[in-house]
């Protein structure tokens, strides 16, 4: 028989399992406490906490129908997860902090090769990994079984590294990821921020990354349509590598102070509103431009003639202006296409030279794909084979 305060005891623990399920949102099946003033008994509340990350993850279920939110408290100086090689956990997880920079964790072990690896669900918030003065990666999300992972308003701390590492990982068939309000920052010869190594159909909003050697790197030819919103590459030798994967989509991503901003070996990519410090050159630069000839017959367009050739393009480009010069004093009508004429992108009429410029766009269509071919037609109102040259003006990205 349970006496009074026995009841009132089990009535605080239903109490603050409901409120901790409340806090984050989640159908939890357990939940474990983390602090350095624990006495390490069982972990079911901060009296009885866990002094380490460890012990919690070892007393969690493993069971793949379970999810033990582990709670961590503010600690003044870090959670140590001392385990030698990529300490792996394969249970379901929610890891949880009061915030960012107040719940450090680290893997000071001698033999460690990162800070810890999950390769079952897992939702990491309000914390932060540091390798501290080491070379070890930081986090890796790994395979099927991390479909649906969660990183929020986590910081990657790495400005003490001494050699090459990877801030996050995530890899193995991972699915349907969701990151957000996420800073990583590094040391610029060292640091790789993130790494999508086979990952798919996931969203990665509010990004920033400071002073990397390379901020995002994307591999395998499973890493298909990524999201990437909202992204800021701030001292960075390249900001994107993208060296597979298809039909990746960024919007809003900004450069500041970096040495290459875009590195694409595939180029079916969508970018929208991509903004930096970036150089317009007129091509071709000689005094004789291109020229693009109409048809005999008036008011007809004549060939296809390209302007930028794929070869050239080696990296996502916009045009932001065009220049022409018509052959005679006559109404000339020019149209461009991506696509050798199967459609049209822009077009002009005028009967004199002129100098069109273009408002940065921030329309999909007009940022144009490394290997995107750029060709031009035109028609004179009263025929004959007349010519118009044209240049044009191309900011790289």
């Amino acid at each position: 028989m349970i006496d009074l305060e026995g009841k009132l005891d089990r009535l605080q623990q239903e109490i603050s399992f409901g409120a901790s399920s409340f806090i984050v949102n989640r159908a939890v099946t357990s939940k474990l406490h983390v602090s350095p003033n624990g006495n390490s008994l069982d972990g079911s509340d901060w009296k009885n906490a866990f002094q380490t990350l460890p012990e919690a993850l070892a007393a969690a279920s493993v069971d793949s129908d379970d999810l033990t939110l582990i709670l961590l408290s503010p600690h003044s100086t870090y959670y140590d997860i001392n385990v030698t090689g990529d300490p792996t956990y394969s249970g379901n997880y929610i890891i949880k902090g009061s915030h960012r920079n107040w719940a450090k964790i680290i893997n000071a072990h001698a033999s460690a090769t990162s800070i810890i690896k999950f390769t079952g669900k897992v939702s990491l918030e309000d914390l932060t990994f540091d390798p501290l003065a080491t070379a070890i990666n930081g986090v890796i999300i790994s395979g099927a079984g991390t479909k649906g992972a969660r990183i929020r308003r986590v910081y990657f701390e790495n400005e003490n590294v001494t050699g090459a590492q990877t801030a996050l990982e995530i890899s193995g068939g991972t699915e349907y990821i969701r990151m957000e309000d996420v800073k990583i920052h590094g040391v610029q010869a060292h640091t790789r921020g993130l790494l999508l190594d086979n990952c798919a159909f996931s969203i990665f909003r509010d990004i920033d990354f400071h002073t990397v050697a390379k901020g995002l790197q994307i591999t395998d030819a499973a890493s298909d349509q990524n999201v990437f919103m909202d992204f800021i590459f701030n001292t960075a030798t390249l900001g994107i590598d993208i060296d597979a994967g298809n039909r990746q989509i960024f919007e809003n991503t900004y450069f500041l102070n970096c040495t290459e901003k875009i590195d694409d070996e595939v180029g079916d990519h969508r970018w929208v509103n991509i903004k930096g410090e970036f150089n317009i050159a007129l091509e071709p630069e000689d005094f004789g431009g291109i020229t693009v000839t109409a048809n005999n017959v008036a008011d007809t367009w004549g060939n296809d003639t390209e302007l930028r050739a794929a070869a050239t393009s080696v990296r996502p480009f916009r045009i932001v202006g065009y220049v022409f010069e018509p052959g005679v004093a006559q109404y000339y009508r020019v149209r461009f296409s991506h696509d050798s004429g199967a459609s049209f992108f822009n077009a002009f009429l005028f009967d004199s030279p002129k100098n069109q410029t273009e408002d940065a766009p921030i329309g999909t269509g007009f940022i144009f794909n490394k290997g995107t071919r750029i060709a031009a037609s035109t028609k004179a109102l009263t025929g004959g084979e007349d010519i118009v040259k044209v240049w044009l003006k191309i900011q790289e990205i």
